[in-house]
């Protein structure tokens, strides 16, 4: 009996192993630091249980809405009406910039993802560095980036 349930197991592990899915990321140019494949989420569905995320690393994608055309140091992004502010981990004039060029674009974001609260004063400074009319949440979101990946449109 001994020998049956250890094949058993042992058939059980295997197929536990084999089922195990494996991320990829998808194409498309990376501003930060290495992307590392996990599972990825779409923001509205974030956003729709945010507390499950706080505190991980995730690869959340949406669409860039506005950048800071000053440093690069922030954008503003949407996915199905849920709005969010990602800023990079290593703060505002570090070693990295968010693109101009990528506002209207799909991107994959991998940071940490934290309720904030923006002050008005942080908020009307933001709205002057988008350098268009920009309605910066107070109440929500942001994301910590350390990588931004613009996903290549589907062909």
């Amino acid at each position: 009996m001994r020998i049956v349930h250890a094949v058993a197991a042992l058939f059980l592990s295997l197929a536990a192993f084999a089922c195990k899915t494996t991320h990829e990321l998808p194409n498309g140019q990376i501003v930060g630091e290495s992307m590392q494949p996990q599972e990825t989420y779409r923001f509205a569905v974030v956003d729709a249980a945010p507390a499950k995320f706080f505190d991980k690393t995730v690869l959340v994608e949406a669409t860039v809405q506005a950048v800071c055309k000053k440093k690069g140091c922030w954008m503003k992004v949407e996915d199905q009406g849920k709005v969010a502010m990602v800023r990079w981990e290593s703060g505002c004039g570090g070693k990295y910039a968010f693109p101009l060029e990528w506002e209207g674009k799909r991107v994959l974001i991998q940071g940490s993802f934290y309720p904030k609260t923006v002050s008005a004063e942080d908020a009307e400074h933001m709205q002057e560095e988008a350098g268009k009319k920009v309605e910066i949440p107070r109440e929500g979101y942001e994301f910590n980036a350390s990588a931004v990946m613009l996903l290549e449109p589907a062909k």
